[in-house]
C-alpha cells in the first residue's frame, strides 16, 4: 500500500532529529536514549499496522523461535 505523506520524508527526517536532539539536549543521553527507543517502538507498530512488517514473524525473530511453515 503506498499512501500519499502529507511530509516528504526529508522533512520527516529533520522532525525526528530535532525531537531527538531536543531530548538530548533537555534529558541529556537517558533521555535521547528513551526518546529513540519510543521512536523505534512506534514506527515498528505504525509498519505493523500498515502491513509492512508481519506481527506473528517479528515476534518470532524476537523470541528466537522458528516456524515449521
Amino acid at each position: 500500500m503506498n499512501y500519499p505523506t502529507p511530509l516528504p520524508p526529508v522533512a520527516v527526517s529533520l522532525l525526528v532529529a530535532i525531537a531527538l536532539a531536543w531530548a538530548a539536549l533537555e534529558h541529556g543521553v537517558g533521555g535521547f536514549i528513551l526518546m529513540a527507543v519510543f521512536l523505534l517502538v512506534g514506527v515498528l507498530i505504525a509498519r505493523m499496522v500498515d502491513g509492512r512488517i508481519d506481527a506473528r514473524k517479528f515476534w518470532e525473530l524476537l523470541t528466537g523461535r522458528r516456524s515449521s511453515s
